[in-house]
């Protein structure tokens, strides 16, 4: 008769860690800042991550959704490097579960040191909430901003703005208005000065995120009706 005898030394057991296969589709979070995180897993790759983070001083910039990060195997980590240097990255710990962090490096400027907010992200599809619109309602002034404004100033000294304005669609891609304008060519107190109030109709474009803000860039114009000498029947400016 032949006997197998197996010996198992104290000790001598070996484990393999096993590879934690995140549960594939949208995730979400809430960071320790209290501003959104979101991203997808796809085939092994963390993909489109879009996180919000506070810049200090500096302000409340947002990244993504953009780009992608492989999932490391087998801890389940991932990194993403968005533009100028802020990063988010997160270990899986379990198939529902990813713990993680976003980070902003320090800046050559004052008030924008390193910041850093942690997250624990879960599957499923949350809304990302967006940084109000806002359009530059005294180009001379940078501080003027408003939401759907009803007055635009155009020129410093009031000779060309635009008032009564009511918007459609403000906060999407492309926003419109229709309102009035006050057109004034010569001086304030000049006898020949002529003054015109023509209906406006007015769109606004290039939503771009800028601090705590999305700020619309391009504003293009057409005028309805008689105008005062000097001004053309349409026209456009960039308000960045």
């Amino acid at each position: 008769m032949t006997c197998a005898v197996v010996t198992l030394a104290l000790g001598g057991v070996a484990s393999a860690e096993a590879d934690v296969i995140p549960v594939e589709g949208p995730w979400h979070a809430t960071s320790s800042a209290g501003l959104p995180v979101a991203f997808e897993v796809s085939g092994g790759q963390v993909v489109n991550p879009h996180f919000r983070f506070h810049w200090g001083f500096c302000g409340t910039y947002e990244q993504g959704p953009v780009g992608s990060a492989a999932v490391e195997q087998p801890s389940g980590h991932w990194k993403y490097v968005g533009t100028n240097g802020p990063y988010i990255e997160a270990t899986f710990t379990a198939p529902d579960r990813a713990e993680g962090s976003v980070i902003a490096p320090s800046r050559m400027l004052p008030g924008c040191p390193e910041t850093k907010a942690t997250f624990v992200a879960e599957p499923g599809a949350a809304p990302f909430p967006q940084a109000p619109a806002v359009i530059r309602t005294q180009p001379p002034n940078p501080r003027k901003f408003a939401t759907e404004p009803r007055n635009i100033l155009m020129k410093r000294d009031g000779s060309f703005r635009f008032y009564n304005l009511h918007w459609e669609n403000f906060g999407e891609d492309v926003a419109t208005a229709t309102g009035r304008a006050f057109l004034r060519s010569g001086c304030h107190r000049c006898k020949d000065k002529v003054v015109r109030r023509p209906p406006v109709s007015i769109g606004v474009t290039e939503l771009t995120q800028q601090g705590n803000s999305r700020v619309y860039l391009l504003i293009k114009w057409s005028f309805h009706g008689k105008i005062p000498p000097g001004f053309r029947g349409h026209g456009e400016r960039f308000l960045g």
